[in-house]
């Protein structure tokens, strides 16, 4: 019969006992914590019953059968190590939001649209500055009175510029009767001292109305004076202005003064 050598084996009770070779001792090893098994049935009940009185198992006097359990060095107990438990990962960054896009989309649009709007509103000012300083606030409302302002500013330019042909084209034959000034050599002598008299001379066309089968305008002509009201020099030239009323007429297609007071 052969003897089981020296070592710890399961004694069937759970519990992990020296065998020294002939007998077991009283020494004990607690073997690691199991998880808990489920509780046996009658069947698994009777079974562990009929082991535990197996005559197979040695008494105080007799060797096992056959020892259970993996040979272990004396007084070694076994280790079960616990699986380490991974590293919990770190939570991924929250996405981060684009709603900062829009804004700025938002933004470049609403931008674009008040510089437009600056734009646009800076013209219309311009444009209606334009229209009051050219004809006032009743500015030429057809062809007909812009052909009868356009004789005024032909007149004015003529006066200026000491042009008979453009004074002859914007004047009845009337007008120049009553003048004084029926040639051209009397109206480019007069021009010609009106232009040594002042300086500077604009015209600003105030109102423009329908009278009749006459357009009325009226202007605002202001100038710097050179001369007195005699003829004499001035020491400091001084500013000044005057409002005319022409009365322009048609004469054939065209608009011509027939009075200016």
């Amino acid at each position: 019969m052969t003897t089981t050598p020296p070592g710890w084996y399961d004694d069937g009770h759970s519990a992990l006992r020296w065998w020294d070779g002939s007998r077991w001792t009283e020494h004990v090893a607690e073997p690691d914590p199991v998880p808990a098994e489920p509780a046996p049935g009658p069947d698994a009940v009777a079974t562990d019953a009929a082991a535990t009185h197996d005559p197979g198992y040695p008494s105080d006097s007799s060797a096992p059968l056959a020892p259970v359990g993996a040979y272990q060095d004396a007084g070694a107990v076994p280790s079960v190590g616990a699986p380490a438990s991974p590293a919990p990962a770190t939570p991924p960054s929250p996405p981060k939001s684009k709603l900062w896009i829009v804004w700025v989309i938002v933004g470049v649009v609403v931008l674009a649209f008040l510089i437009l709007a600056g734009v646009l509103l800076s013209r219309l000012l311009v444009a209606g500055v334009g229209q009051i300083g050219s004809s006032g606030s009743g500015g030429p409302a057809d062809a007909d009175q812009q052909a009868a302002v356009a004789a005024v500013e032909l007149y004015d330019d003529a006066w200026q510029d000491a042009d008979c042909d453009a004074y002859v084209a914007s004047t009845t034959e009337g007008f120049r009767t009553e003048s004084g000034l029926t040639d051209c050599s009397a109206f480019e002598s007069e021009a010609e001292a009106f232009g040594s008299a002042v300086e500077d001379y604009e015209v600003e066309v105030t109102d423009v109305r329908q009278e009749e089968d006459a357009i009325v305008v009226t202007t605002t002509e202001t100038f710097t004076a050179l001369v007195d009201d005699n003829g004499e020099p001035l020491d400091e030239p001084t500013d000044d202005s005057i409002d005319w009323v022409y009365t322009v007429v048609a004469d054939g297609d065209d608009w011509v003064i027939d009075d200016l007071q």
